[in-house]
């Protein structure tokens, strides 16, 4: 009885959110969600998980994993083209070739905290935006962005509709469990006493820098990741995914859902997605007067984001509920 309870204390989070996330095809069109927006929310709840193990675990915010998003979308899109249509050698070439990039990047800005951090990150994305746009267009079609991509194939299986639903799904699973385990394990333990006091850490003699660098570069596995899918989703890739504004929206979407619980993030990503592409119909050009309200009233009164609201709504109609 106490492991079925350990267990269920440990994983109900990924539990909950693998039954939510298995019957979405069901019950999301009943809130006027249509199909592949699904999907995408999947793609964006990934990239938001990663996001959040180096934001929320260490407190280094990036304005730039948009490079690693766009950067991983390129590689993938390349590959579909010219060498194969199967998506898993795509994925890993793309995901490999991305994470060196990513371990470059750490070692280079790392060095550095706060607002300087964010903005060398920024800069970063913004040359790999310019680079696309420029002396690469060649491979990434500049402006026009990567076009003439073949349907993505999983071995022999055609990737559209449910197919890209449910692959892009398990794999979001599959990554938040491992992001939880990453939380509870001594590595991210580490990791949060960065974000709690790095001096103090720093003397007592543990390399800070190290896991600031695993941090990152597991973030940007999992900005790869979404990338790669995003093709899979949307055969075709413009530049826009190396932008600015993708960066800055994981940052809102982070800020919103709650950071540093990994499971905000993702509700975040969700109420934006869904925010963007669906209530904006019935609001109109002011949608974006309206998130932006949304959001100051989110970091005035709840800066914990959603899952503050949540915590608050347990406290006190559950006083007696079990902390996750």
């Amino acid at each position: 009885m106490n492991n079925e309870k350990s267990f269920w204390q440990y994983n109900k989070a990924v539990l909950v959110f693998s039954a939510v996330a298995l019957t979405m095809p069901f019950w999301f069109p009943f809130l006027g969600g249509y199909s592949g927006l699904d999907t995408k929310i999947m793609i964006f709840c990934i990239f938001l998980v990663g996001f959040d193990i180096l934001l929320g675990f260490t407190g280094y915010l990036s304005f730039g994993h948009a490079a690693f998003f766009g950067t991983s979308a390129y590689i993938t899109g390349i590959m579909l083209k010219n060498y194969s249509d199967n998506i898993i050698p795509a994925m890993i070439v793309a995901v490999a070739a991305t994470s060196i990039i990513a371990l470059i990047i750490g070692l280079l800005t790392l060095k550095r905290t706060g607002i300087y951090f964010s903005i060398l990150t920024l800069a970063f994305a913004e040359m790999f935006d310019s680079m696309a746009m420029s002396m690469l267009q060649r491979w990434t079609g500049g402006e026009n962005g990567l076009t003439g991509l073949p349907t993505p194939m999983l071995f022999s299986m055609e990737m559209k509709g449910d197919n890209i639903f449910y692959f892009c799904t398990l794999i979001a699973i599959v990554l938040f469990y491992a992001a939880k385990r990453i939380e509870r394990s001594p590595v991210g333990l580490m990791m949060k006493a960065i974000k709690s006091n790095q001096v103090r850490l720093e003397y007592t003699g543990i390399s800070a820098l190290k896991y600031k660098l695993l941090a990152f570069v597991l973030s940007a596995v999992y900005a790869a990741i979404a990338g790669s899918l995003m093709v899979v989703y949307e055969p075709f890739v413009g530049h826009e995914f190396l932008g600015w504004h993708q960066s800055g929206e994981v940052v809102i979407m982070s800020v919103i859902g709650g950071v540093g619980t990994l499971i905000g993030p993702m509700l975040g990503a969700a109420f934006m997605l869904y925010f963007e592409n669906v209530l904006s119909v019935s609001l109109g050009e002011q949608w974006l007067l309206v998130l932006g309200v949304i959001f100051m009233a989110v970091v005035i009164f709840m800066p914990g984001g959603f899952m503050e609201a949540v915590a608050r709504l347990k406290k006190r109609f559950f006083t007696n509920g079990d902390a996750e």
